[in-house]
């Protein structure tokens, strides 16, 4: 666990709430929006012919939610026809969703007389009085890009009696939350056995985050640190621990899931800090994250949850995934996904680990 999921506001939270002898819950700061919307580009560069294509709203929340508008800011020189909308209107009220559920809405863009081939709209869902919950970005006339395909299996290293560029991470639960583990090979000897942060490290020698090993491929015998270990097809076992093997995903993939992290602090369920964050990934390359904070404790249990945070995502040729946020911050984290035993990539929704922590799809 990072130093991010420990910045939680525990100590002016339980002071404010005690003053005048009572305890009381905080109020919480925001709610995040269940609702999101993402619009499938249109490749072509538009035509005086109408091009279609979908617009899917989705609420991630466990409750369901009403009182949606779908609408997309028209632009001149581009005309807008969503289904569903009155005539010359580019809005239209959603059903009741239901949750875990999604709506398509059909659209079709044409260009008029001097308007333009390329460019981007923005799609907007509102709720009740006209506030935003929801935003994206309609695309028009992007260059067709291939999509980049995962590689088959790992590349084998040239000496077979080494484990070197090979990634194994793996979790268990404890009283005071999930322990996290990580085997990173970084040569023929050395492995690195801490979480990888924003770039993959290499060991030069043996230090507390860099320890030896020994692996002969011919008897199978594998030792880590003077310890036995066990290593079959994809799986990992030492010191009582278990760890799975993990691939990396093509630089400019792109991902369609969301992916949570959670995780806790303290001694649960006594006093205890809680961390959750959701990363949405989107196939356009947008992103949307939002986060909760919370805790419990013998005067009061609080609660923070922060706005939704948006940007882009990118996964690079280095094995890093790189978030760069609308208000100009950036995150790098190294990147890798489980492999099956045939040595293929499993879906993102599988598993991913960013940087040494586990993130998974958890919906239903």
């Amino acid at each position: 666990m990072r130093a991010r999921d420990l910045k939680l506001p525990l100590v002016p939270l339980l002071v404010a709430s005690a003053i005048g002898g009572f305890a009381a819950s905080p109020a919480i700061a925001g709610a995040a929006s269940p609702v999101r919307v993402v619009a499938r580009a249109v490749k072509k560069p538009l035509t005086t012919k109408p091009a279609r294509t979908t617009i899917t709203v989705t609420n991630t929340g466990k409750r369901p939610v009403s009182g949606l508008t779908l609408a997309v800011t028209a632009r001149k020189g581009v005309q807008v026809t969503l289904a569903g909308a009155k005539r010359g209107k580019p809005a239209r009220r959603l059903p009741a969703l239901k949750a875990r559920k999604r709506v398509r809405v059909g659209v079709s863009l044409r260009r008029a007389r001097g308007g333009p081939a390329r460019g981007t709209l923005t799609v907007k869902v509102t709720r009740g009085g006209g506030r935003t919950v929801a935003k994206g970005r309609l695309s028009f006339g992007a260059p067709a890009r291939a999509t980049p395909r995962e590689p088959s299996k790992p590349t084998p290293p040239a000496n077979p009696n080494t484990l070197e560029g090979r990634y194994f991470w793996g979790s268990r639960y404890t009283l005071s939350g999930i322990e996290q583990n990580t085997l990173w090979f970084t040569g023929p000897n050395l492995v690195h056995v801490a979480e990888t942060g924003s770039a993959w490290p290499t060991c030069t020698a043996v230090s507390e985050t860099c320890k030896s090993y020994s692996y002969d491929a011919a008897s199978g015998q594998l030792t880590i640190d003077g310890k036995p270990a066990t290593l079959a097809g994809r799986r990992l076992e030492l010191d009582g621990d278990s760890y799975r093997e993990f691939g990396f995903p093509s630089a400019g993939a792109r991902w369609d899931t969301r992916l949570t992290y959670s995780n806790s602090t303290g001694v649960c369920p006594l006093f205890c800090s809680y961390y959750t964050e959701n990363i949405t990934f989107m196939p356009d390359g947008n992103f949307v994250r939002d986060s909760v904070s919370s805790g419990s404790g013998p005067v009061v249990d609080w609660a923070v949850v922060p706005p939704d945070s948006k940007g882009t995502y990118e996964i690079r040729a280095d094995r890093t995934l790189r978030f760069a946020f609308a208000d100009g911050r950036e995150r790098i984290e190294t990147v890798g996904l489980y492999l099956n035993d045939d040595g293929t990539l499993q879906a993102p929704g599988e598993g991913v680990v960013l940087g040494g922590d586990g993130y998974f799809d958890i919906r239903d």
